[in-house]
């Protein structure tokens, strides 16, 4: 049987993020209990992944230890399933509107949290998409406060791309001639004691697009 404990580690969101949560007064919880925490987002659900330790503590030293308010009781999980049913009428609501707003936006998900007050719409589109209006249009339709978290990262497209070498250099960054020199090599004329003798220009790399960082 799990010991009694004031700390404890929790996983939230459709996103999955996990922190350290604090009871007021010792909890025996076990995993995967239903709890109701406070969150950067606002009062929600979430599951008990293990009691927190000074191990844990060590490894997530800059996260903020948020309010852990104790179990779901049987009222709480009927408001929970009353929000989800919201999250889906949210779901399409903005569809509709990232539609009629001509938007390059796929929504992939909402959730409604526990304190009936606070949504996150879960979606895809370029970071350059301006997805304001989409958002205080649903904001108000709901009468909620919506934030969103967009999946899609910067296209390295973006990006500066590296520029091409000259013809002839060595590739060593320490190259003093365009003509097949090279600043540390044994030869003045095609030979580099350093590198291979190559004077093909290399290809750009390409970007890849797919390429995912944190989400906003």
């Amino acid at each position: 049987m799990n010991a009694f404990c004031s700390e404890y580690l929790v996983r939230y969101g459709k996103a999955g993020e996990f922190g350290r949560f604090h009871a007021q007064k010792p909890l025996q919880l076990l995993k995967g209990d239903l709890v109701i925490i406070e969150t950067h987002r606002g009062k929600e659900t979430g599951e008990i992944l293990s009691p927190s330790t000074p191990i844990i503590a060590k490894f997530l030293p800059n996260t903020t230890v948020g309010k852990l308010y104790g179990t779901l009781t049987a009222q709480d999980d009927s408001l929970v399933q009353l929000n989800h049913s919201k999250s889906s009428l949210i779901i399409e609501a903005a569809k509709n509107i990232s539609v009629a707003l001509a938007l390059p936006v796929s929504i992939l998900d909402a959730e409604l949290l526990f304190d009936g007050k606070h949504a996150v719409l879960h979606l895809a589109t370029s970071p350059k998409t301006d997805v304001r209006d989409l958002i205080s249009k649903l904001s108000k339709d709901f009468d909620l406060h919506i934030y969103f978290e967009n999946i899609t990262q910067p296209n390295q497209d973006d990006e500066d791309e590296s520029p091409e070498e000259d013809e002839g250099s060595c590739g060593s960054g320490n190259c003093g001639s365009k003509e097949g020199g090279c600043g540390t090599c044994s030869s003045g004329s095609g030979g580099c004691g350093s590198c291979s003798t190559t004077k093909e220009k290399k290809p750009a790399l390409e970007a890849n697009a797919s390429q995912r960082k944190p989400l906003i």
